[in-house]
């Protein structure tokens, strides 16, 4: 056939493209406009992040394993904004970290954290402060439990116990700067401990609330 003519139809292939999946105002199948496509540039192809993620994390899955970091890291840190590869998957959730507070708390309940780290100020200042008739400053309580793996011999570094109560006496300045770097662990326990004149309260309080406040993080 002299002079032939071909025409050709080309269409982008899954080993070229990558999934948006959630946490976007455009989920879908992105293909990639080359090879220095990143996260950043797909998460602005899907139109930015929903606006009521509480602290979004992104995740990336990749061959059968999970990476993450959250948007406020990414956004700080330009090294992070990984470079993507065809069949990615990339989606953004909520931060679903978390810390219990009861006792002389503005408001008894179960937290999300807000940011990447939260310390035990920024945990006061989360659950509402402390109710003005009622709390005692120089005892805030940070109730903790490790997970057996994490603890160490005596000769080494690292918890010795499993439970361990942590207490912040913010009505020193030690204890106010202390309470600002101190921080807190998804799942701690933050309790402010009521005033003398409260104490046959305090149990009673405690216990009733315990139900409540335990009954919310067991239904995540």
């Amino acid at each position: 056939m002299p002079s032939a003519q071909l025409q050709l139809d080309l269409q982008e292939g899954r080993n070229n493209a990558v999934d948006l999946v959630s946490g976007v105002a455009a989920p879908g199948t992105y293909p990639m406009p080359d090879r220095n496509y990143s996260v950043l540039g797909l998460i602005s192809a899907g139109r930015g992040i929903s606006a009521s993620l509480n602290n979004p994390q992104v995740r990336l899955i990749r061959g059968g394993q999970l990476y993450g970091t959250s948007v406020d890291r990414l956004l700080n840190n330009p090294r992070l904004d990984t470079l993507l590869r065809g069949g990615d998957r990339v989606f953004v959730e909520e931060d679903e970290r978390y810390f219990l507070s009861f006792g002389a708390t503005g408001r008894e309940g179960l937290h999300t954290f807000t940011k990447d780290e939260v310390t035990a100020m920024d945990a006061v200042s989360i659950a509402g402060g402390f109710q003005d008739n009622k709390a005692d400053p120089k005892g805030l309580l940070i109730m903790r439990e490790y997970d057996p793996a994490e603890i160490a011999a005596e000769s080494a570094r690292g918890p010795l116990q499993q439970r361990v109560v942590f207490t912040l006496d913010l009505t020193s300045a030690d204890g106010l700067f202390s309470a600002r770097k101190f921080r807190i662990n998804p799942g701690d326990l933050v309790i402010a401990t009521e005033s003398p004149v409260n104490d046959a309260l305090t149990v009673s309080n405690i216990i009733g609330n315990f139900f409540g406040v335990f009954s919310a993080a067991s239904g995540l």
